[in-house]
């Protein structure tokens, strides 16, 4: 069932000046800045190998988790988007029984990135294309 939104992400082609706008400009606050290069990135967003800088902004209980990919780089092609391309890459849900809802997803027919893959024990996250090739990402609290 799903609970609610967790965060939309956004990949940058420059972090800095993306920092700018939306930390400076804007006024969003700084919850996170991590560099990751981890296997389970690269299983998570179906980029084996990959690592980047992840800044995650915050405003009034809303999230945008911004991405800069050192590897792979991306480019702001529209078509073939990978995760790690410049734009909109994926909104994100909270949800519970993860494994129930793929089935369903699954069910009907839609493209998964990965199995749904454990982030230290602490959650549960899966990336898949809704019916317009949009990307997703369902995360379940392993913890509750």
């Amino acid at each position: 069932m799903l609970i609610s939104v967790n965060h939309t992400a956004i990949s940058v082609a420059d972090m800095e000046r993306s920092l700018a706008f939306y930390r400076d400009f804007l006024g969003m606050e700084v919850a996170m800045d991590v560099e990751i290069k981890t296997e389970e990135l690269g299983v998570i967003v179906g980029l084996p190998g990959a690592s980047t800088r992840i800044v995650m902004l915050e405003v009034s209980n809303q999230r945008i988790e911004l991405f800069q990919y050192t590897n792979p780089v991306g480019d702001t092609l529209p078509a073939g988007r990978r995760q790690c391309d410049n734009g909109l890459t994926h909104i994100a849900f909270n949800v519970t029984d993860l494994d129930g809802m793929c089935a369903k997803l699954k069910e009907m027919g839609l493209e998964f990135y990965s199995e749904p893959q454990s982030v230290r024990g602490e959650m549960k996250v899966v990336y898949f294309k809704d019916p317009d090739g949009v990307t997703l990402e369902l995360m379940e609290d392993l913890k509750k």
